[in-house]
């Protein structure tokens, strides 16, 4: 018996928007003119015919041939416009995440705020661009990421003594697996590094409360850092848990050997905004920006 191809668009998005297919320009000039009689006539182009196959023996063989697949116009005309979408969007986003790159490898991971207005629109053009819906079930998301932008003072440093600072010429590192539940923050100063290590959950609309940063005051942290209150950010409620995950801090390690137990109310939200194979973007709900470049898929300090 013939087999009938069965052609799914919400497939071929679904690989559009998770970058499994790689549609440049000038593929879309060749395929295109070739498609067009196929999405008017609604049918398939006949595939180079084989020798038939015999199905059985003797007087009783059948013989199976190829026959021409027929498709619904539409059809074909929407995955045309899907693979269009998808190409247009690829060419955008990989201009605008070359461009935020570029103009962030300038600013000292953000303590030049100079370019601070053009960067936060960079970000958020990329936001509505991310190949990943569901960050938190994807593998992309465990490993090492380095920090390469933000805006908290606090994680910059800014408002310590110089040999509490973080060192220039080292990263500042987070380390990400949801599917274990732990997290782990890394930074290197003068006298040693220092490490904090979490736990995170998916974050559900009602807890959102429960895990808003209150920790405004700890060891040497936040010294000297003005930022905003918890909760001044909140995500929206919708999707929640495929984006978002409640921090509840375990142990601050200062210089690599004095661990200090987290207080109570050391806990904190962070939403992941925008995820490929090597760049993320984050917020936190102290409104803080994050932009990250993956480092490696495991620990690498």
């Amino acid at each position: 018996m013939a087999r009938t191809a069965r052609f799914e668009p919400w497939r071929a998005w679904r690989c559009c928007r998770q970058g499994e297919y790689r549609i440049t320009w000038r593929l879309l000039v060749l395929v295109l003119p070739c498609a067009l009689p196929w999405a008017f006539t609604g049918v398939a182009p006949r595939a180079p015919r084989s020798r038939p196959r015999v199905l059985g023996v003797g007087a009783d063989a059948m013989w199976a041939s190829a026959e021409v697949t027929e498709v619904a116009p539409w059809v074909v005309a929407a995955a045309a416009l899907v693979s269009l979408v998808g190409a247009i969007q690829g060419l955008r986003r990989g201009a605008l995440k070359k461009e935020l790159l570029e103009l962030i490898s300038t600013t000292q991971r953000g303590s030049d705020e100079s370019q601070n207005a053009e960067v936060q629109r960079l970000f958020t053009d990329l936001e509505g661009l991310s190949p990943i819906s569901e960050p938190l079930s994807s593998d992309e998301l465990r490993g090492d990421w380095e920090l390469v932008w933000t805006t908290s003072a606090a994680i910059l440093g800014l408002g310590r003594p110089g040999f509490l600072k973080p060192l220039e010429d080292q990263p500042i590192l987070q380390f990400l697996d949801p599917q274990a539940g732990v997290a782990r923050n890394l930074e290197f100063t003068p006298l040693g590094c220092n490490r904090v290590d979490a736990s995170i959950v998916p974050l559900g609309p009602g807890q959102r409360e429960a895990f808003v940063s209150r920790l405004d005051d700890f060891l040497l942290f936040k010294q000297g850092a003005e930022e905003k209150p918890g909760g001044s950010y909140l995500p929206q409620a919708e999707g929640l848990e495929k984006t978002t995950v409640g921090v509840r801090f375990k142990t601050f390690t200062l210089f690599g050997l004095i661990p200090v137990p987290a207080p109570e109310n050391a806990t904190g939200i962070l939403q992941v905004t925008y995820l490929d194979d090597d760049l993320r973007l984050s917020r936190g709900d102290r409104g803080n920006l994050f932009v990250l470049k993956k480092v490696s898929s495991e620990l690498s300090a």
